[in-house]
């Protein structure tokens, strides 16, 4: 996208003044439209944990305050998780049914979880990729408990362009059987990898060919490949989206990726769903970011819808 703009960075002063002018502009009849336009397109918003990394790798954020954090910083009740920030809580049921009631107290929605694994799905030793599908089985039922209904997982692994598509959709297709008793879904996002490349991914969908698993079609995570051409590919199996900003220039347009172009490519596939936004911004305020991307998807969509 074309901007004469330069990038900017806001101190914290700066960001508290943007959170003030955001949280007065919710009253504006403009917004008010804006959020209409979102539930008439059939999409909502949701926050990925992964917004508060920094916060949360440095113990300035409880994983617990994080909720709270979102729903009254940025007024989004749809949260997202990462089990980056809570490994020590594989298998421990009772950790994720407190977090579930402080979720059902503020009136939040838990949908998805990130997932990370030491085992490969897409390895070539099945071994490992039995591994793999073991280790996720806590997070089901984590994620499960929380109230969401989907995971994801990756398919990353380096080798054979065509040969890890095998790879990937034997593991993914074990992984969907064993979700699918529990009525939840398994996603793919492009996160490196040949999972980088949209054709690749839209071809292990295609391989897999279940009805609980799918993709999570990020924005900015696409290296050395089109990212509007990959998110135009992937969309047709989106079962969430994954609406990544770093970095607004001065008309509160994100400096990386065209999010008109993005959210018209959404809109466009007939998706209805989640739109979760993960802010990865460096200098400046997780909820300022938040409250920036939201802003910024409710004026395009509004302007498509």
């Amino acid at each position: 996208m074309s901007s004469s703009q330069p990038p900017i960075r806001l101190n914290r002063r700066e960001s508290i003044k943007l959170i003030a002018a955001t949280a007065g502009a919710l009253v504006a009849p403009k917004l008010l439209q804006a959020n209409g336009s979102l539930q008439s397109a059939g999409l909502n918003l949701a926050v990925q944990q992964y917004s508060f990394n920094r916060q949360l790798n440095a113990g300035t954020l409880d994983i617990r305050d994080f909720p709270k954090t979102v729903v009254e910083g940025a007024g989004i009740k749809a949260l997202e998780y990462f089990n980056g920030h809570i490994m020590d809580k594989a298998g421990d049921t009772q950790f994720f049914k407190s977090l579930r009631k402080r979720c059902d107290d503020l009136g939040a929605t838990n949908t998805m979880m990130l997932c990370k694994s030491a085992h490969a799905l897409d390895s070539a030793d099945p071994a490992i990729r039995s591994q793999a599908i073991d280790g996720y089985r806590d997070w089901l039922e984590a994620t499960k408990i929380l109230g969401g209904t989907a995971i994801r997982v990756d398919c990353r692994s380096s080798g054979d362009f065509e040969e890890q598509k095998n790879h990937a959709a034997d593991g993914l297709s074990a992984l969907c059987d064993i979700a699918s008793k529990t009525d939840m879904d398994i996603v793919v996002e492009n996160h490196g990898g040949h999972s980088s490349n949209g054709t690749w991914v839209a071809d292990v969908m295609r391989r897999v060919n279940k009805s609980n698993c799918g993709t999570l079609p990020d924005f900015q995570n696409f290296k050395d490949y089109d990212p509007y051409k990959g998110i135009e590919e992937m969309m047709p199996y989106a079962k969430i989206v994954c609406a990544k900003s770093k970095e607004f220039d001065a008309s509160g347009n994100e400096v990386n990726v065209d999010y008109r172009r993005m959210m018209k490519i959404v809109l466009d596939s007939g998706f209805k769903g989640y739109v979760g936004i993960e802010f990865e911004g460096h200098g400046t305020e997780p909820i300022t970011g938040i409250l920036a991307t939201k802003r910024l998807i409710e004026r395009v969509v509004a302007k498509l819808a």
